[in-house]
This record gives C-alpha cells, sequence and structure tokens, in this order.
C-alpha cells in the first residue's frame, strides 16, 4: 500500500483510526521528524507507520492502545498556543484521542502500511540513530 496524506476537508474531522497498538518509535530532532509505530508483532500481519514532518510541538503519551487522529478546530489551536506560548497555524495541530491531552503541531501526518520487520527502516525514509 503506497504512502497517503492525511488531509480531511473540514477542520475537527478524523483523519485516522484503528484499534491497533501504536508506539512513538522515532523523533528525530535536526529534520522534527516524528514516527508513530504499529508492529506486526500482534494481528495482522502487517505494520503501519505515521509520519509527522516539521514538528514545532507535541505532546504524547509512549504508546496508544488504538489511535485516532483528527484536525483540531480553531478554538483548540488557539488554546494550545495560548497555554504552550507558541503560533499554533490552522490546519497544524493534530489531536491524537479525544481531547487536548496528546497532540502533535507539524504538517499533516501521512500513513503507510507494509510488511516490514519491526526494525526496518520506515517507508518514510531513514531518520538520524537508526538504521
Amino acid at each position: 500500500m503506497a504512502g497517503a496524506e492525511l488531509t480531511p476537508e473540514s477542520t475537527g474531522s478524523e483523519m485516522f483510526r484503528s484499534d491497533r497498538y501504536f508506539k512513538v518509535w522515532q523523533y528525530a530532532v535536526g529534520h522534527r521528524r516524528l514516527l508513530l509505530r504499529s508492529s506486526r508483532d500482534r494481528p495482522p500481519d502487517t505494520r503501519i507507520d505515521i509520519h509527522f514532518a516539521n514538528v514545532d510541538l507535541m505532546l504524547l503519551r509512549p504508546s496508544y492502545d488504538g489511535l485516532i487522529i483528527r484536525r483540531a478546530d480553531d478554538e483548540e489551536c488557539e488554546k494550545v498556543g495560548l497555554d504552550y506560548g507558541v503560533e499554533v497555524k490552522p490546519g497544524r495541530l493534530f489531536v491524537l484521542g479525544g481531547d487536548l491531552r496528546s497532540f502533535v503541531v507539524s504538517a499533516p501526518p501521512q500513513w503507510h502500511e507494509d510488511e516490514g520487520a519491526m526494525d526496518d527502516p520506515s517507508w518514510f525514509g531513514q531518520m538520524r540513530g537508526t538504521r
């Protein structure tokens, strides 16, 4: 399956949903890239990588037992900007789960599903400090 950009038409709408278990897999400081991974050690026999580029701010859990990603609405962008002292442009805040307890401020996330092994490099390219 090819990579796909997760881009809904309206703010607040759900972009991605999976019942699978995801871990925060890698973060590369130099290019501000974040990778969440659902490995193939549990059925089904595929792995899913979710890639966030140009990360400005993130508040993450180490893992997610099921994952929902949605684009935040204008009010949520304003709240995160005020709470964390950063500018959050519309369309750059992605909520992981139901509320602002977990989010990423970045370019729109992309995802890719394949049959790669747990430690194989991501379809999104090798990140510094990984093999």
